[in-house]
């Protein structure tokens, strides 16, 4: 899990459409790669966004990381960068965590934008 600070500045840098512009290491993921993303409450009131990929992309995720592993990796969005962690380690899981600044609405919004859909629900009704 990679977990970052994002400058809230970098919010209003994000005014072209989502699609086909969200990048992880320079390798753009699309929207359909991206099974859920939500905003998540941080224990100090922030927010974290995040970003489970579908199998496919989580291959590529890992392989992106085990390459750039102990090495800073842009996360951008229409070519603004949000974030540039250092990645400890591979992320095997398929999941990306990116913590920041965020109020819940802005991560939740940022989160909507980017996967382009609703967070998955936590539980099913029958």
């Amino acid at each position: 899990m990679i977990r970052t600070i994002i400058p809230l500045s970098a919010l209003f840098l994000l005014t072209a459409q989502a699609a086909g512009g969200f990048a992880i290491g320079g390798e753009n993921f699309a929207q359909a790669d991206i099974i859920d993303a939500r905003a998540l409450p941080e224990l100090d009131g922030t927010a974290a966004i995040m970003f489970t990929f579908d199998p496919k992309a989580a291959r590529r995720l890992e392989a992106l990381t085990r390459s750039q592993a102990a090495k800073p990796l842009a996360v951008t969005l229409d070519g603004a960068t949000l974030a540039s962690p250092v990645v400890p380690e591979p992320i095997t899981d398929g999941v990306l965590t990116i913590a920041g600044g965020f109020t819940m609405p802005q991560a939740e919004a940022l989160a909507k934008r980017i996967s382009g859909k609703d967070p998955v629900p936590e539980e099913f009704e029958p």
